[in-house]
């Protein structure tokens, strides 16, 4: 059965659309620290793995929450996923270009996290995620460390292939 949770075009397809287009530009125009083929694997990471999480624990089995207007998948739960490719990067583009080394990355690591955790409360309030058996946006937190951390991991092994060759 899918489930509509309303039928009009308001503020959770907006917040989607204007994410993913100003924070797109914001990507396009920042000053170049990657190649293009590694900004694109960073802004994809995000997409991939918003996508993955998403598709995971909001399907069955699990299904603890639907995204947008129904339950059904949409044009708009692409884009919403597109919107966590800018986030990836500029995860990266700040990591690479504030220096973080060391004990440096649980604080890093842990601004993101709730930056994260901010940005999917505005998502509840706005319509955009629908919660159902008693979940919590708080369980998103070991997700959003692992994902940061692996991004890390992915980012090392990518400058030390290239610093290699």
């Amino acid at each position: 059965m899918v489930v509509v949770y309303e039928r009009e075009f308001d503020w959770n397809e907006w917040f989607v659309i204007i994410g993913v287009v100003l924070l797109s530009l914001f990507v396009w125009v920042a000053p170049k620290i990657f190649s293009l083929l590694e900004s694109i694997a960073f802004y994809l990471y995000g997409v991939f793995f918003g996508m993955f999480f998403d598709h995971t624990i909001s399907v069955r089995p699990w299904d603890f929450y639907d995204v947008n207007d129904s339950s059904a998948y949409q044009l708009i739960d692409f884009l919403s996923y597109v919107m966590y490719g800018p986030y990836s990067y500029f995860f990266l583009y700040f990591y690479v270009k504030f220096r973080i080394k060391g004990f440096l990355n649980i604080p890093y690591v842990l601004a993101w996290t709730c930056i994260s955790l901010l940005t999917g409360w505005i998502g509840v309030q706005i319509g955009l995620f629908h919660f159902e058996k008693g979940y919590n946006h708080y369980w998103s937190l070991p997700i959003y460390l692992f994902v940061q951390i692996l991004q890390i991991a992915f980012y090392h092994i990518i400058k030390n292939s290239k610093d290699s060759t």
